[in-house]
């Protein structure tokens, strides 16, 4: 017989949003008369934890099945969704849905495949819908006369900042930037030609010598 999980998104910051989920999972279980091999809880409270949930997930046997309250404990953005529950569906695993009274069987199932059809639909849609709400967002801003991009004079950082004491060291011998870019295993000679320049390294150099 299929065995039988529950999956809980617990959020120490939110106490109600978890006790709603805990809640929603038993009077289903208690509804339909299931008996529940293991629950599964997974504290999460910021999106950087989001990955455990995969991790965890992969503890799911084969042919059993996860009864969750919402579609949303899964993530925070509709792609990472879906990403876990076409995990899920592949690996054979059932999902009972309670608050959208969902059942997806699994990845072959065309009802559970028109589903995940509608939500990768929803995720070309959502991604679109940004892109079109961050140009219009610069529009209005240019519109406004407000300048856009980085602030004039705004110097970034650079892959030649980690060894930058030592190019200063050897322009200070008189090292041409080509030879120091050979000697600390640059590829091309430009960037780091241009990296001095913008920083005004030799300037810099000249300055304190006198």
């Amino acid at each position: 017989m299929s065995k039988i999980f529950t999956y809980v998104r617990k959020n120490e910051n939110n106490e109600k949003y978890t006790q709603e989920q805990i809640e929603l999972i038993e009077k289903y279980v208690t509804k339909q008369n299931l008996q529940v091999f293991k629950n599964i809880e997974i504290t999460i409270s910021t999106p950087s934890e989001e990955k455990n949930i995969l991790e965890l997930l992969k503890n799911c046997e084969k042919n059993s099945t996860i009864i969750v309250s919402n579609l949303n404990v899964f993530g925070r953005t509709i792609e990472t969704i879906l990403e876990i529950v076409k995990f899920l569906l592949t690996n054979k695993i059932r999902i009972i849905i309670v608050e959208q009274n969902l059942d997806l069987l699994d990845d072959k199932d065309m009802l559970t495949q028109m589903i995940l059809g509608v939500i990768s639909m929803t995720v070309s849609l959502e991604k679109e819908l940004m892109s079109l709400r961050t140009k219009e967002a610069l529009t209005a801003k240019k519109l406004d006369g407000m300048a856009l991009g980085k602030p004039k004079g705004t110097i970034q950082k650079s892959k030649f900042d980690l060894q930058r004491d030592k190019i200063e060291e050897l322009l200070s011998v008189g090292l041409s930037v080509r030879k120091i870019s050979k000697l600390l295993g640059y590829n091309n000679h430009i960037g780091l030609n241009n990296y001095v320049k913008k920083r005004k390294i030799k300037t810099n150099l000249k300055a304190k010598e006198l």
